[in-house]
Order: structure tokens, then sequence, then C-alpha cells
């Protein structure tokens, strides 16, 4: 097959399975690149030195320059904006003007693409500037934002920087640029606090043990790269349980079977921290050793790409964000962790079981979705997804948009509310090219969503109203349990986890079904369990429910933790696994099965 002498460099570096065709963006690249490192680390750290030297070699002899013609105006786009100048002119209406600006922005942006000359050829590969930057230089700025309200100036601008702005546009536009320039010097601000909460949160996760000895893990695809490192929570395609998943042993699974169970720091029984079996290897093969704070090791990983979320995020397209399916970059990532309540295109969710009995619009917009006789209202923005007849359980989504992971948490639990945070957040990285290792997110999904209320116990074990850490409830549980067939199970509440399904959680017919098919034919049910409820507070809150009055002194609000700790005489345990009542106290912290580390 024939191929350029820019394909020949580079597939002489790539494995045989991964070399090109065509163009390869940058992002194409990342996809290869990460490839090769959960494939085989050692030798992707040979080509990844090869490819950056090429680059380098590359860089000094081929450099690219940009000249006038790189910057000239495509005459395709008068014949765009001619008739919707035309019709702006004939329109008073704020919100109309909006819409056809709008409009010629998606018009500007498909024509931008195909721009000749090196400006064009680096935003195609990715390697530097997006289409909308692009096209606001070569053919025209189209609008600008008012910092006060958030929305479109009702006024277009036909020009790009390359022919130069009316002093009218400039006038408009100069708000907007003024913005953007204080903005970027305060980017770094707002990824470091969330560095900051990210590591408040997980900073008591280390490694405590070889082996949790739980047989539970997590449902993974065998084409998922992210089984490789991970050990197997039960025997499967003939390895047994146990078996770390290596490339070559991903590459076995993938013909036989199209699912695993493999080990999680989800699902891992300790009480504090995890183990090595469920957290798996690390990047050089091996497992952690005990006391490493693998905690602080993924949230830093998490928070490494966030500043360029940050930057990204001010190069995005106005509208990228509005697309009701999903709400991606710093926006998305700070609504999965701050969980506001007026949380951008929220779906809704059914908050009962039964039958959808009718989907009809509302006076006010929009459409209300009756499930037996409780009315569920769904906004204009959104529109629904379900038909009548459907059946429903509590959390179901009704509309298209983004489920509220606290609203996930209450109506299906813990279990799976971790799941759909790992989940969400790993889409969010993955699109602005950051597949970051699913274990970390796990970790954070494992720290954050980590606490229930007890609403009732009659047996007397807790007191009505009570905070506590999901592994305390998961301890009380094991004192009191039996096993029950899965067919008969329905209604129960899981005394301890069933794949991702927590502790606590009622068992519903879907789950019965979901644990069917992956081959879980009983569960410990508990035999008098408590009324509880799930609950997922923001990140910047969630430390405050840490009972060590000590440990929150690492975090926030600090008067309110001292009078907390005060008023329910709470102690601090100064050899725990969270590193502040160490320091504080000048001892050594964390225990180990061979002593203290």
């Amino acid at each position: 097959m024939a191929q350029t002498f820019g394909q020949y460099l580079v597939n002489d570096v790539l494995p045989k399975d991964m070399q090109i065709t065509g163009e390869m963006p940058k992002k194409d690249l990342y996809n290869r690149v990460y490839k090769m490192a959960y494939r085989d680390q050692k030798d992707a750290a040979t080509r990844i030195d090869q490819l950056r030297f090429l680059g380098h070699e590359l860089a000094t002899m081929e450099g690219v320059s940009v000249g006038l013609d790189d910057i000239a105006t495509d005459p395709k786009k008068h014949a765009i904006l001619k008739p919707l100048m035309a019709r702006i002119k004939n329109t008073q209406d704020p919100e109309a003007r909006r819409k056809i600006i709008m409009e010629a922005e998606k018009k500007m942006l498909k024509l931008t693409p195909d721009h000749p000359g090196s400006m064009g050829e680096m935003m195609r590969s990715g390697s530097r500037g997006k289409p909308i930057q692009l096209m606001r230089t070569v053919n025209a700025q189209v609008h600008a934002m008012d910092p006060a309200d958030g929305k479109i100036i009702p006024w277009l601008v036909p020009r790009g920087f390359s022919e130069g702005l009316k002093p009218s546009e400039h006038w408009v536009a100069n708000v907007e640029a003024r913005t953007n320039l204080i903005n970027s010097r305060v980017a770094v601000t707002e990824p470091g606090a969330i560095s900051k909460l990210m590591i408040n949160n997980m900073n008591d996760q280390m490694i405590l043990s070889e082996d949790c000895g739980t047989k539970n893990g997590i449902i993974m695809r065998t084409d998922d790269p992210h089984i490789t490192d991970r050990s197997m929570a039960r025997p499967e395609a003939g390895f047994s349980a146990g078996t770390v998943i290596t490339p070559q042993v991903a590459t076995s699974l993938k013909k036989k079977t199209k699912n695993v169970m493999v080990r999680s720091p989800m699902t891992c029984e300790h009480n504090e921290g995890v183990c090595q079996k469920c957290f798996g290897k690390n990047e050089f093969g091996q497992f952690h050793t005990l006391g490493t704070n693998i905690g602080i090791r993924s949230a830093q990983a998490l928070s490494e790409p966030v500043t360029q979320m940050q930057i990204s995020a001010r190069h995005g397209v106005r509208g990228e964000t509005k697309d009701v399916k999903r709400v991606g970059g710093m926006e998305g990532l700070k609504q999965m962790l701050d969980i506001p309540k007026s949380f951008l295109y929220k779906a809704t969710l059914a908050d009962a079981n039964g039958k959808v009995g009718k989907v009809e619009k509302a006076p006010q917009g929009g459409h209300n979705v009756f499930v037996g006789d409780t009315k569920h209202y769904i906004p204009p923005s959104l529109h629904p997804t379900v038909h009548t007849g459907q059946s429903v359980s509590p959390g179901d989504a009704l509309s298209n948009g983004v489920p509220k992971p606290d609203e996930i948490v209450k109506y299906k639990g813990l279990g799976e509310g971790r799941r759909y945070v790992v989940d969400r957040l790993h889409d969010i990285y993955k699109e602005n090219v950051m597949d970051v290792d699913k274990r970390h997110l796990e970790v954070l999904a494992r720290s954050h969503l980590n606490h229930v209320r007890i609403e009732d116990d009659p047996e007397g074990r807790f007191n009505p109203g009570e905070v506590v850490n999901y592994t305390t409830l998961l301890k009380t549980l094991g004192d009191d349990i039996e096993t029950t067939p899965i067919s008969e199970s329905n209604g129960k509440m899981l005394a301890s986890g069933a794949l991702h399904h927590a502790a606590g959680t009622t068992i519903t017919p879907e789950m019965i079904k979901e644990l069917k098919n992956n081959k879980i034919n009983s569960v410990s049910v508990s035999r008098h369990p408590p009324k509880i409820s799930f609950m997922m507070r923001p990140l910047a809150r969630n430390p405050l429910l840490n009972p060590d009055w000590m440990a929150r002194l690492g975090h926030r609000y600090l008067k309110e933790s001292i009078l907390e700790g005060v008023h329910r005489a709470q102690d601090s345990d100064i050899h725990g696994t969270h590193p502040t009542p160490g320091y504080v106290y000048g001892r050594e912290f964390g225990r180990g099965t061979g002593g203290k580390y």
C-alpha cells in the first residue's frame, strides 16, 4: 500500500497493528499512545521517546511559518453572511437576533475547517488552535458575549481579525476580549481549588493489606483497555480468580467472553483504604507497597488535566454546552462534583415504581409525564424519552438531559451512584482527550459517596438521624445476615455488596435480572435491617462528614468542625489512615498487618 513519507516515518515507530493509513490528528495519536501504554509499558516508553525525537527533528527541519495568504478570508463567506445580515437588520427582538447569530456561527464553523494554508493544517491536525479561533481570524467573529448575563450580545460581527473590525464591531467585541484577558490570568485558580478538594476527600485512601478477601467486583467489558493491571474477581475463561490481567490475558479474554468481573477500589471491603488486589498494579507492573497513599496519587492524576480543561473551555463554541445530552468540560466536571441545585439540563427522574400512564404537553411549556398517579414535569429545554405503558423504577430517566448524581444515589443506592459518577466523569475527561485510568475515578467515587443516614433502627444499633460511614453500616449488617436465592430476594436489603451495588440497597426486579445475567445466583441479605437513606454531599462539604474531628481540621470550616466535635464528644484516631491527626499530634499514622507504617 502506498504511503506518504510522513506516514512512513511514523509507521516505522508504531507497532504493526497501530500503523496509520491516513491523517493522524493529535487525538488519534493520544489514543495510540494510551493503547501502547496499557499493553506494554516498557515498549511504550521506548516508542514514545522515538516519536518525541521524531517530532523534534521535523520541527527543526520543517518549521511552519504563517504568511498573509494563510489568513486570507474565504470568498464564500460573503454569500453566506449577506442574507443573514439582511435578516438581522430587519429584526428587533433580541432573542430572534441571537438565533440568527447562532445560525451564522454554525455556517461559518462548517466553512472554516477547509481553509487552506498553514493555520488550517495546524488546526486540522490538532496541534494548534481550534475551529472557532480560526473562524474568528479568517472569516468572522460572528458574536461576542456579555459577561454580565452570559448571553450573546445581539449584534452580528461579519468580519474576522484578518480584515479588521469596524469601530462599532470593535466596541461590541471589546467587552468579551477584556473578560477573556482577565479570565486567562485567573485560569489556574479554579483548577487549583478542585485539586485541593479532591485531595481533601481522598487523602485517607491508603494501601492497607495484600488482599481484603472480597469475592465481589465490578463487571467490565473485555475490550475496555481499563481492565489491564486489575485482578480478576472470579474464575473466567480458563483463568483463576486473582489473576492479574496483563495485555496478553486481556487479548485471550477478549476472544472468549464479552465481560469479566474484576476487583475495584469501589468494592474493596476494608473499612479505611483499599487492598493491593482491589486497586491492581501500577504503571511498572507491580502492586503498590503497603502504606502507599493511592488517594493522593489518584487526586493528582485527576487534577493535572483540569488546568488544560479550563483553558480549553475559553475557546469553546457558544452553544456547544447547550447540547442537552451532555454538559462537558469544566462546566460538566463542576456540576458532577458540586451538585448545585440549579443543575444545568437536569434530566427528570421517576420517583416511584409503576407504568407510564400518559405523556402530555404542559400548559406552561414542556411536558408532564404521569407514572401511576404521580406527575413528573419535564421543562421545555428537554423532551420525554418514555412512552405510555412503559414500566419504570425510581431513578429511571423520563427525559433526555443529565441525571443529577445525588438523585441517582437517592433512588438507586450508593453503588449505582458510584458507577454513574465514574462513567460520567470518565466521559468528561475523555471528551477533552484525557483518557484517565478509571481506577482513579473509582477511588474518588469511593471517597465521595461513602455515607448513609439512619432514618430508624428498631434494633437500637444506630440513632435516628445519625450519619454513618458506609463501611460502618456494612460491618453492622454483616452480623445479622442470611443467604437468599436471588429469585427470592426482591424487596430485601443487601447485607454485602453484589457487583457494584452496595450493602443497604433494596433489591429490585431490575437488580435481580442484572445479577442473574452476571451469574450471581444468591445474595446476602439483612434479617433486621435499619431504615436508611443514601446521601451525596458536594465535594466541598463531604469531608465534614468524617467522624474524626481532627481529620476535619485539614479541610475547611474549622470553627464548625471544632464545635461539632465538642457537641458530639467525638475523638480522633492519631494512628488512622487520615494523615492530618498524625501530623498534628506528631505521631506515626496508619495500621498494617506487620505493624505501623
